[in-house]
């Protein structure tokens, strides 16, 4: 019997969306828009135990059930009340929490791997990627994260819903845009949902653009209109609307949806070099098409 089972899983940046959760069907809900999974993500680890609860760890630091909402939701969508015991699980994050990296859903997608394996209950990959949506969707945690890292690299999502119902397409990248990122902060992602004025905003600016870029899917449309949509959305704080509209010339920046963070497009390094942000460390990424991977 296995005592442990880890996965890495990418992951997923969103540049542009549209909030599509109107269905009563949590697998029909979702949205529309646009983004990229990266090579750096979520390993989460699912561990037996002999103490007859579970616990829940976020690099080390063990979390209550509220600040753990998403993995103990999928726990609860995969496991009956009466077997959930003598586990533990366990979230090393490569990426910053709460900033529009997509921690939560990477750590979704993980934990429903790996629970899959432990466990042996022998789900398809689909239905382990529609329970990361399920419980994504419930905790407002996400919409479109979790079907992004299904389809992988850079995508753009035509339709709302889980893995199986929404449809994405790919955008092909190009070699001579660079991507990457700056994190200044934290914004949540439940609260932009859960807000009727910034669910309009963000809807009212996403809604013709989303449909601009499904006409002309290249990675250049990508970037310009992700950045059209930072500004129309109006989702920015102050530091970070001064900080992308003061970009060098050679270097087109977006806020990273939802998130207290930047994206970065640029061709050329040395343009990334003159960026002038305090206390900012700027990581360049690279965009990932296999975004989960069991470790040995």
């Amino acid at each position: 019997m296995t005592d442990d089972v880890s996965y890495w899983v990418a992951s997923h940046l969103t540049g542009i969306f549209e909030i599509r959760d109107g269905s009563n069907n949590l697998l029909y809900q979702g949205s529309r828009g646009a983004g990229l999974s990266i090579n750096r993500g979520v390993i989460t680890t699912v561990r037996r135990t002999k103490r007859f609860n579970v616990e829940v760890f976020f690099d080390g630091v063990k979390k209550a059930a509220k600040e753990a909402a998403v993995t103990i939701r999928v726990l609860e969508i995969l496991i009956p009340e009466n077997q959930r015991s003598n586990l533990n699980i366990i979230h090393n994050f490569e990426v910053p929490l709460s900033s529009g990296y997509g921690a939560s859903a990477a750590s979704a997608v993980g934990t429903a791997f790996a629970l899959n394996d432990l466990l042996e209950l022998k789900l398809s990959e689909l239905e382990l990627y529609q329970v990361a949506h399920k419980a994504e969707v419930l905790t407002k945690t996400g919409l479109g994260d979790v079907i992004g890292l299904y389809q992988g690299g850079l995508e753009i999502r035509l339709k709302e819903g889980a893995p199986g119902i929404g449809k994405t397409i790919k955008i092909n990248t190009s070699d001579e845009w660079n991507v990457a990122t700056v994190h200044l902060g934290t914004l949540s992602t439940s609260e932009v949902l859960s807000n009727p004025q910034k669910r309009k905003a963000v809807n009212d600016a996403g809604r013709k653009l989303i449909s601009e870029l499904i006409s002309n899917p290249h990675f250049l449309n990508f970037i310009e209109l992700s950045a059209i949509f930072t500004e129309r959305a109006n989702l920015w704080s102050p530091k970070l609307k001064e900080y992308i509209t003061n970009l060098p010339q050679g270097v087109i920046g977006s806020q990273i949806m939802l998130g207290e963070a930047i994206f970065l497009f640029y061709r050329d390094k040395t343009a990334l070099l003159q960026i002038e942000i305090p206390n900012a460390q700027i990581i360049e990424e690279t965009i990932c098409k296999n975004t989960v991977m069991k470790r040995e």
